[in-house]
């Protein structure tokens, strides 16, 4: 079925064609409208469009079964209801917060709960109107508005953010007037009827004209009245010049409280999780084999069984990590572990000689069963064994102390951003998290890398302070050098040789360089020219990055130690502020 604010959308514009403008007269399609979308995903809660207004309000259960249908065709409320202070002058006198749906001209909605509310404020920028949701109910089920998406939302298991209150504006179009539909999902709304007890009361006053031929009505004493089980309205129709509708619409859950305790209890019966299988090594029997992930078909140490250990390891291409480095706010990427926000977290891979990804299969167990069936469409059987560093962590319970080049730069450049050294600023708290090195073949995934090593180190570098130094320092350094240039200026102001000072600053010159010259233009044939040479040079992308990095690292350490006996020196504090 379409989507329902696109129906209310066209079913409230007014047909040219006569024959379908007196059948839109009719309200067929609107009566379809409101009992069609009472079972559907997307709940219409409020719609202020030029022919048709609704607004749903919540009312206790009881005061709805039945309906007392005298008695709620007299509303006459809208959104625009909130909190006030109401002041009397009889004595005595008395002062009060009145709530919304207070005076609503019939007993049934008073002192209802209102879901949506229109407000306005002149203060604001542009638009002076907008709208808000009721905080108890976003709270509940921890909803946060994004501007962006005028919406609502929240995370779902995947890491996805969900949009689960919308709020649509539909623009003006030439004469006709523009409007608001603001839709709940109608999981929630049922949850939370259900907890409260309450159910929907969906007042709609609905009136279908042409403005340029409306000239007012000509025999209102000529009204229908409909009463339904659950809908009741009274309607007047004037063929070929206008029509009415206005009445309720009563709307219970779906759920029942007795669901409700069963989904939310703990640690109650949870619904029966898939699991997939994996190419996988199985060390315990010595064979490498499809291996299912569900329990009971692998084992701890601790059971005697022929059953695989859960710490079997699963191989996997390279590319497999390629989602996660595309999207560094869905996901947070360490050189050990993967989390999705809000969802699910591996706890542990690494990557092989042969260049492929490997974690176990206990580990794969916990993922969603959509994201095990992501990692099985890259697994494969391995061509070498697990990483040395996997063995002395996982299995020798060691530390590993290692050289890594890109793990003891970011540890360097974290001592600084600890120290809050002067000459240097994490410009984002994200950046860290963002430099890997390439495991594909992918000249992207390379250039990619370089980009965000150089975000991470040289944008880093203070030019202000740099340039100030070097002139203490007695050189005269042109107006138009970058930092790079400044820190070598600086160097040789503290003695060093010019070309050692070149030496030192070489390798960040390289990777701006290269940065600058792969994403940063888009140079085509020399980009080409350079990713041939650097494979012809290192044999591939990762060893010319693991080589850059290193090179960098001792860069930063011969930078650091140099400025640090200048700020001793000089007496300046050695921190920033």
């Amino acid at each position: 079925m379409a989507d329902p604010i696109k129906r209310l959308i066209h079913i409230s514009a007014a047909p040219s064609e006569k024959d379908a403008f007196n059948a839109w007269l009719k309200m067929d399609d609107a009566v379809e409208f409101l009992k069609h979308n009472a079972q559907e995903e997307e709940f219409v809660v409020y719609a202020s469009l030029p022919s048709t207004y609704m607004h749903a309000v919540l009312v206790p259960t009881a005061a709805v079964n039945p309906p007392n249908v005298e008695d709620l065709m007299k509303w006459s409320c809208n959104a625009s209801s909130s909190w006030g202070i109401e002041t009397t002058f009889s004595k005595p006198h008395s002062i009060c917060i009145m709530p919304p749906l207070d005076h609503t001209g019939t007993k049934t909605l008073d002192g209802g709960e209102q879901l949506v509310f229109v407000r306005s404020f002149e203060g604001r920028i542009g638009e002076k109107g907008y709208f808000e949701i009721l905080q108890k109910f976003t709270h509940v089920f921890d909803l946060h508005f994004l501007e962006t998406r005028n919406a609502y939302c929240r995370l779902d298991r995947h890491g996805d953010i969900e949009e689960l209150i919308r709020i649509v504006d539909i623009p003006a179009k030439g004469d006709r007037f523009g409007g608001t539909i603001v839709t709940f999902h109608r999981r929630l709304l049922d949850d939370y009827l259900t907890l409260m007890d309450f159910s929907i009361v969906r007042t709609f006053d609905i009136t279908r004209y042409r403005p340029s031929h409306f000239g007012g009505w000509s025999n209102l004493a000529d009204t229908q009245y409909t009463t339904e089980p659950d809908m009741f309205y009274r309607s007047h129709i004037e063929p070929g010049h206008a029509s009415y509708m206005r009445g309720c619409q009563i709307v219970h859950s779906l759920v029942s409280k007795e669901s409700l305790i069963k989904r939310h209890d703990f640690p109650g019966p949870q619904e029966e999780k898939k699991y997939a299988s994996f190419i996988a090594h199985d060390w315990k029997n010595r064979v490498v084999k499809e291996i299912s992930c569900a329990p009971g078909h692998i084992a701890n140490y601790f059971t005697k069984s022929d059953l695989p250990f859960e710490i079997s390891p699963a191989f996997f291409k390279p590319e497999v990590l390629a989602k996660n480095k595309a999207d560094s706010e869905k996901y947070r990427l360490t050189d050990r572990s993967i989390s999705c926000r809000g969802g699910w977290h591996l706890e542990t891979y690494d990557i092989n000689e042969a260049g492929q990804v490997h974690t176990y299969l206990i580990y794969l167990s916990y993922l969603p069963y959509e994201e095990q069936l992501y990692w099985k469409s890259y697994n494969e059987k391995p061509k070498a064994g697990l990483s040395k560093r996997a063995i002395d962590t996982d299995f020798e319970g060691k530390w590993n102390f290692d050289y890594d080049p890109l793990t003891s730069l970011k540890g360097a450049l974290h001592e600084w951003d600890r120290a809050q050294v002067p000459w240097w600023s994490l410009r984002s708290e994200k950046l860290p998290d963002q430099v890997h090195y390439p495991v594909t073949t992918s000249p992207d995934e390379w250039s990619n890398e370089l980009l965000h090593l150089d975000q991470f180190v040289v944008e880093g570098f203070e030019t202000k302070w740099l340039r100030t130094r070097a002139q203490q320092l007695g050189r005269t350094p042109d107006i138009s050098w970058g930092s790079l240039s400044l820190i070598e200026e600086c160097l040789i102001g503290l003695s060093h040789e010019e070309g050692d000072a070149r030496k030192i600053v070489i390798p960040l010159k390289k990777v701006h360089s290269l940065r600058t010259k792969l994403k940063g233009h888009a140079s085509g044939d020399e980009a080409i020219t350079i990713r041939k040479q650097t494979l012809t040079d290192y044999g591939s992308h990762k060893n010319h990055f693991r080589i850059l990095s290193e090179e960098c690292d001792q860069s930063l350490r011969a930078i650091a130690e140099a400025f640090a006996k200048l700020i001793s020196e000089s007496g300046e504090s050695s921190g920033r502020g």
